[in-house]
């Protein structure tokens, strides 16, 4: 699960790239409004376009904070007569905005009562002590953890724990050049592998990271589509299952040779810092049953449809959400496993961004832009649709590089849609695609929050992650195209 977009960059003097976009956006948008629309495009549909370009430009320069730009579809809209101030404000009460806010509820209580640590400690302490184990086993429980919670707040928790283990395999005689290499090896590729699988586990579920739901919430309001948190697993899940042990074997056997025999100490240091969380609490396992049975609800959701038809994956959400509030967090302890206090760490950024991306998605299909669209892209109807979809993919990595994940796929959806469906296709093969390929930035340190995390050690330069990222950029680019001709397809009926 990604953590908020634009808080940093806001703490920051405006660079260059931002100073450029806060002005090159309005200068596009204005000379867009004063220019005619061409023959194929309505004025609304033009109007729409010059918005969508200004959003673009602003999202990906980061000119002002990402949430911000995500409000422009409140006040423009209106403004150049293409809906009204109902229409314009209905997306950001899309149901999947629901779920995204009931997903980041349990992860907070998750966080608050150190649940998430406990897993992680579990996980890496079942799967071995060898240094190979424990690189995997902090892979896996990374990945595990960034489905549910936030993946900056899982990398912030897991490296003060891998810096400890590097610290055990040091060696004692310094002068060891040989053993040094190998110690410094096994660091690389612990904080790299922590990394990449927080980028990698949160593509599993639909709260995973806000590209899954921003897709979900645009196929319903544009396409009429419904992706359930179960079906979403069926396409995202084997991505991870299938990522993280590829992105390890590469790690270890190709970009840093693991070399190191053992680690001495290694499983009891993990031993230790499980048992200084002490057994587990009432609070831990409160927010546990809540946890395993929303994920259980929404896993089976399809299948109780017939009887609760009612039922949804947001409401499932909120209905965990509440419970965390009314449980009591125990006889010593004011309120319940959840308290407003806590909730004010909610991103309610990500929350206004999906918003913004989606009005403006209904907008360019209220207008008929994406028909527009569609009828520019006609020239590429002789390429062959795989070589369509992997520039696109392609094309998605490279940018979410520099710019924020989310913003990318708010910017990019609508018009990846309205191309598919103007060269016959359907608009979720491609959809679907460039989500998953969003969340795949492996080169430098400011793609996403894990690299920029790992990054901070010092372990790191950014020509070493660069030369394993861009390894890993090809390769995601492979996998998440079979996994569109493959799993999307056959989940959806495609």
């Amino acid at each position: 699960m990604t953590s908020n977009p634009g808080t940093e960059s806001s703490k920051r003097p405006r660079s260059r790239r931002q100073a450029i976009g806060l002005w090159l956006g309005p200068l596009v948008f204005v000379s867009m409004l004063l220019s005619p629309a061409p023959a194929n495009m309505s004025p609304e549909a033009w109007s729409v376009a010059a918005l969508g370009a200004l959003m673009a430009i602003w999202w990906i320069s980061e000119a002002i904070p990402i949430p911000a730009t995500a409000l422009l579809p409140i006040v423009l809209l209106p403004l150049l007569g293409v809906s009204t101030i109902a229409q314009a404000t209905a997306p950001y009460a899309n149901p999947l905005i629901f779920l995204f806010m009931g997903g980041f509820m349990i992860a907070l209580a998750m966080q608050r009562w150190n649940l998430h640590k406990r897993i992680a400690l579990t996980i890496v302490s079942w799967i071995g002590s060898s240094p190979q184990a424990i690189v995997l086993g902090f892979m896996i429980a990374a990945a595990f953890l960034s489905m549910w919670v936030s993946n900056t707040a899982t990398a912030l928790m897991m490296l003060p724990i891998a810096l400890s283990v590097i610290k055990l395999a040091k060696p004692a005689n310094a002068d060891n050049a040989a053993q040094q290499t190998e110690v410094r090896a096994f660091g690389i590729t612990l904080v790299l592998g922590i990394a990449y699988a927080c980028n990698i586990g949160g593509v599993g579920t639909l709260i995973g990271t806000p590209p899954n739901a921003l897709m979900a919430g645009y196929m319903l309001e544009s396409h009429g589509v419904t992706i359930g948190f179960a079906q979403w697993m069926l396409v995202g899940l084997p991505l991870v299952i299938v990522g993280v042990p590829l992105t390890f074997l590469l790690l270890i056997k190709l970009l840093f040779p693991l070399r190191l025999a053992s680690l001495p100490g290694g499983h009891d240091l993990i031993m230790q810092e499980r048992r200084a969380l002490g057994p587990i609490s009432r609070q831990e396992l409160g927010v546990a049953i809540v946890f395993t049975s929303t994920a259980a609800l929404w896993i089976s959701r399809p299948l109780l449809d017939t009887w609760i038809p009612g039922l949804s994956d947001a409401g499932i959400a909120m209905a965990a959400a509440l419970a965390l509030f009314l449980i009591p967090a125990g006889p010593r302890q004011a309120g319940g496993l959840l308290d407003w206090e806590t909730t004010k760490q909610l991103p309610w950024g990500i929350l206004i961004l999906f918003g913004g991306g989606l009005s403006l998605a209904a907008a360019i299909g209220q207008t008929g832009l994406d028909e527009s669209i569609g009828e520019l892209v006609l020239a590429l109807g002789g390429w062959p649709v795989i070589m369509l979809l992997t520039v696109a993919v392609a094309l998605v990595i490279m940018l979410t590089e520099i710019t924020s994940n989310t913003a990318t796929a708010a910017a990019f959806l609508p018009v990846l849609g309205a191309a598919a469906i103007g060269l016959g296709q359907d608009p979720l093969l491609f959809a679907a695609a460039a989500t998953l390929a969003a969340s795949c930035a492996f080169m430098l340190p400011v793609a996403t929050p894990p690299n920029a995390v790992v990054y901070s050690s010092g372990l790191l330069t950014v020509p070493m992650m660069a030369r394993a990222g861009i390894l890993l950029n090809l390769l995601f680019t492979v996998l998440i195209v079979v996994l569109a001709y493959t799993a999307i397809g056959w989940v959806f009926g495609g």
